[in-house]
């Protein structure tokens, strides 16, 4: 599985460390998104307000989420709830709530200018 999480993303970036450090069975693979150059379907313009991964499909915001944590055992406890969230579609409301609030930080700046 690819997840491409946005590396302006403080956020975004501590949750793409801490999954990495809890997935001992290396099913999951992270790219920046701001630097990934695509693949066939990949919608840059929908990956950058909900996060996007790849499995045989390309899936954004909730879905992806729920994609990481089947793919992690140690949260497999949490399925059912993950499950309800997903088919109620109380994840991807959270989810998109979250993903409003983020904040993203610019590291594009150079020393003459920076537009924060």
């Amino acid at each position: 599985m690819i997840v491409l999480y946005d590396n302006w993303c403080p956020n975004c970036t501590k949750f793409s460390i801490l999954i990495g450090k809890l997935d001992w069975l290396h099913n999951i693979r992270f790219e920046k998104l701001r630097d990934f150059d695509g693949k066939e379907g990949f919608d840059k313009e929908l990956a950058l307000k909900q996060m996007g991964s790849y499995t045989r499909q390309w899936n954004y915001g909730f879905e992806s989420i729920f994609q990481i944590c089947i793919r992690v055992p140690l949260f497999w406890i949490l399925f059912p709830f993950l499950y309800i969230l997903k088919v109620s579609g109380l994840g991807q409301w959270i989810y998109v709530e979250f993903a409003v609030r983020r904040k993203i930080i610019p590291l594009h700046c150079d020393e003459n200018s920076c537009n924060l």
